[in-house]
């Protein structure tokens, strides 16, 4: 019987990465689950039938180190990985310059820095193999400037636009990359972001309290067929959508002024 195909998942311990996760265990997949708690990856491998395809790891990706430590993982247990998932991410939420410098640091080490290094040392493998697959996270916040979310939606737009240049760059060697646009989505996003400790009034806090929020599971179960069939893009979600068309009749400038969460 031939090895499962291996699959790495970032930020597996909840929400899209936890869905995903189960996704490609149901799928035969062997996945390596990292999360910064390990209490949420326990849970995981509690819930799943397929525990001896799952692998977990307990990991702070904003570390400098994180890529070379899980590099050196699959290497010391010979695990190729075929598919990664960059889906670890968090949001800092409140006017800029009021943020803590430090969160402000961490967050773009895990939406960017970690994001990239791993495109980076798994793609390089995938291009040399001939064969890889890679889905990154991004959102509807890096395609339309929002107050509020200023260096969290930077950090996303990065991501939208690494992934489409990356993919450019890795097709002719047959390796696919999609980047997972996503609108609002009912996960423990808001509450990492701090959002619901702040005015009640906020929009974004009513916007998780509505119907319009997609569930994680449909999220996932979106950016694991697009993955599947090689897409460079998917939208999911009505803001998703809508921010595309937003952008292409109004100045980010005037953007800016407009979009309050």
């Amino acid at each position: 019987m031939a090895n499962p195909p291996i699959v790495l998942v970032t930020g597996a311990g909840s929400g899209i990465g936890r869905e995903l996760a189960r996704l490609f265990l149901n799928d035969g997949s062997r996945v390596i689950a990292v999360s910064l708690l390990q209490d949420e990856l326990d849970t995981l491998a509690a819930e799943t039938e397929a525990s001896d395809r799952l692998t977990t790891l307990q990991m702070d990706l904003s570390q400098p180190d994180a890529t070379q430590r899980l590099l050196d993982y699959c290497d010391g247990h010979h695990l190729e990985v075929e598919t990664l998932v960059n889906n670890a991410g968090f949001a800092c939420f409140g006017p800029a310059i009021n943020l803590d410098p430090a969160r402000v640091a961490n967050m773009i080490a895990v939406n960017i820095t970690a994001l990239t290094t791993l495109s980076m040392v798994f793609g390089a493998r995938m291009k040399l193999r001939g064969q890889g697959k890679i889905l990154n996270v991004g959102s509807a916040t890096g395609l339309v400037p929002s107050q509020s979310f200023a260096s969290y939606g930077a950090s996303k737009a990065y991501v939208n636009l690494f992934s489409t240049t990356l993919g450019a760059e890795l097709e002719p060697y047959g390796v696919s990359v999609t980047c997972l646009i996503i609108g609002s989505v009912n996960t423990n996003f808001k509450h990492a972001a701090v959002v619901d400790s702040d005015d009640s009034r906020s929009r974004l806090t009513g916007l998780f309290a509505s119907s319009r929020v997609m569930t994680a599971q449909q999220v996932a179960r979106a950016g694991y067929m697009a993955l599947q069939q090689s897409k460079g893009r998917v939208l999911v979600g009505l803001e998703a959508r809508f921010a595309v068309f937003l952008t292409s009749l109004v100045p980010p400038g005037i953007l800016a002024r407009l979009v309050k969460l």
